[in-house]
């Protein structure tokens, strides 16, 4: 019986960790993007904001996206 209790536990260890790689690279993509997009939009001359027209569709593209991103 203890042979399975520590199969389990080092499956369960490598889920916990394999999950936690996982959530740190989607953490960096997020940062990445928002700093790019804060990036172009400091440089983008005062006239010119197009990733600023629509927030809320912005906004509801990010959600989709995070929520997608959660789910796999």
């Amino acid at each position: 019986m203890d042979v399975w209790n520590l199969i389990l536990y080092v499956v369960a260890s490598l889920l916990a960790l394999k999950s936690l790689a996982s959530l740190m690279t989607h953490h960096k993509k997020v940062v990445v993007q928002q700093l790019a997009l804060e990036y172009t939009q400091e440089i983008s001359p005062p006239g010119n904001h197009a990733a600023e027209n629509n927030p809320t569709e912005q906004q509801m593209e990010r959600n989709s996206a995070d929520q997608k991103a959660s789910a796999a």
